[in-house]
């Protein structure tokens, strides 16, 4: 069976039960469908209110990643799908370079932040850390695959790979 939400493409087969994979334009804007199409696949597979909004928030830091730090106008592809020891998110670009935890300024401005100072950034693989039971990068021919496993909340389906 395959259903699409917002465009992505959602499987239910006899070998991957409930899979999700979506070809995503690197760029910013892709950034509210990805936290849209991870929410409602989470919840329309029953995973726990806890691992949806994990989830949500992994795809999102995973996908921002990849946007950042991928090259140019090449695809991002986002997977996600239910396996035996959790929920897995997938995010495959075509850098070459591994992800690092950055070291987030932490310090109180002494000062108003103005309104067109530049985002904050390097919490994301911290957060990723935080959150999944584990994770990693896989190199491929054609760039590397930054996944994580994040705990269930909610019973794993029986047919789960």
């Amino acid at each position: 069976m395959t259903a699409t939400l917002h465009g992505a493409q959602a499987t239910q087969s006899a070998h991957v039960p409930l899979a999700l994979r979506q070809k995503l334009a690197s760029t910013p804007s892709v950034l509210s469908d990805v936290r849209c199409i991870v929410k409602a696949a989470a919840i329309k597979w029953n995973v726990g209110a806890t691992t949806v909004e994990a989830a949500v928030l992994v795809a999102d830091e995973l996908v921002t990643n990849a946007v950042r730090h991928a090259k140019g106008e090449q695809p991002i592809i986002l997977r996600m799908f239910v396996a035996r020891d959790g929920l897995r998110i997938e995010v495959h670009d075509r850098s070459t370079k591994r992800p690092k935890r950055g070291k987030p300024d932490l310090t109180i401005p002494s000062q108003p932040v103005p309104d067109d100072a530049p985002d904050p950034h390097g919490w994301g693989m911290g957060i990723v850390e935080h959150l999944a039971k584990r994770h990693g990068v896989t190199k491929e021919h054609d760039g590397k695959t930054v996944w994580a496993v994040l705990r269930m909340t909610a019973a794993v389906p029986a047919e789960a790979p």
